[in-house]
């Protein structure tokens, strides 16, 4: 089931806070459980982009230009 996610944009200068489904991958939404660890979100507001990790029903965002190791 794909899940949205209450977040705000760490973009300097963006104060935009709301409801978000990760912008790619929504494939990995079509089971019970997401399997993606990392998902990429893009502002409504400002058009950036960044990476969260899941944490059980919530999200974390990763600091901005920290390049995921993990696969997305």
């Amino acid at each position: 089931m794909m899940t949205s996610y209450m977040v705000h944009c760490p973009h300097p200068g963006c104060r935009w806070f709301g409801s978000l489904l990760p912008r790619n991958g929504l494939d990995a939404w079509t089971g019970p459980k997401p399997t993606r660890v990392i998902v990429v979100f893009q502002c409504p507001e400002c058009g950036g982009e960044w990476r969260a990790r899941i944490v059980g029903d919530d999200v974390v965002p990763l600091p901005l230009g920290e390049a995921a190791q993990e696969a997305i």
